[in-house]
């Protein structure tokens, strides 16, 4: 995203550093995207593009361990939670505040576990796209989409992130992400979320989030299907839900001119 105008850049951890790219400066309060399972920065690209001559401060981060943010290979740090605490480390040290916080599905799920542990109340706003939160009733069925094991599994995942629409990818690219989508961090975070779901993923417990939410979704999502989009926005008292008609799962990269625009009119009001 450096052809954007994008600052790389890391947040020291003691140890290990979190990359993240920034765009904009000025004074106002800063927009920070977290981006979703099997992604990076890179997948919020399309939303920055749109945002990028509004003036916003934009934050855009790999999540611990994905991307340029390398984690040590240790069991115990790909926890969902574990990276939210990491999170609002850095949010510290880059003494941001006031923080608009955009969270795609995973991104999503972590985007409530940091809320939930802000004690500073560093993020005033929180915006949801596709966001996890809820234990799929068809667990089994989802843990073997999310965690693809063969180039058909992969096919499989792509077509329930961007609908049948989307071209079938070529051998070397299926082979590739075969690789990098069973590598160990991915395996520790599906042990370490299988183990601790009750914790993970809060259901009822949302309803600890008392800042001003906005709920973007896919109407023809399956992975994070209506019912459970439903179901956060009756949790959050403060929210409000957005359908997106004719999108799956990947709203950012289907529709970032209408994730966009409903960012600035959130952010706006």
């Amino acid at each position: 995203m450096k052809n954007m105008g994008g600052e790389p850049c890391f947040v020291a951890m003691g140890g290990h550093k979190i990359f993240y790219w920034k765009f904009g400066k000025g004074n106002k309060k800063p927009i920070v995207f977290l981006h979703g399972l099997l992604d990076e920065s890179f997948g919020f690209r399309r939303v920055v593009k749109e945002l990028l001559n509004d003036g916003y401060p934009l934050y855009v981060f790999d999540l611990p361990g994905y991307g340029k943010s390398k984690l040590p290979l240790v069991k115990y740090l790909y926890q969902i939670d574990v990276w939210a605490d990491l999170l609002l480390e850095c949010f510290q040290k880059l003494e941001l505040k006031d923080i608009c916080l955009v969270g795609h599905s995973m991104g999503g799920l972590t985007s409530q576990h940091l809320v939930l542990q802000d004690q500073q109340h560093r993020v005033q706003k929180l915006i949801l796209l596709a966001p996890g939160g809820i234990p799929h009733p068809e667990r089994e069925r989802m843990r073997k989409i999310l965690f693809p094991k063969t180039e058909k599994q992969v096919i499989l995942l792509l077509r329930y992130l961007y609908g049948e629409e989307f071209p079938e990818p070529g051998y070397l690219f299926r082979h590739t992400l075969v690789t990098i989508w069973n590598e160990k961090p991915n395996e520790y975070l599906q042990e370490n979320t299988l183990r601790r779901e009750d914790e993970i993923f809060f259901d009822a417990k949302m309803k600890g989030i008392k800042i001003p939410t906005l709920i973007l979704a896919g109407a023809e999502d399956e992975i994070t299907p209506p019912f459970m989009m439903k179901k956060i926005n009756s949790y959050i008292k403060k929210s409000k839900l957005v359908w997106i008609p004719k999108v799956r799962h990947a709203i950012h990269l289907e529709k970032p001119d209408v994730v966009a625009k409903n960012i600035r009119i959130f952010y706006n009001t």
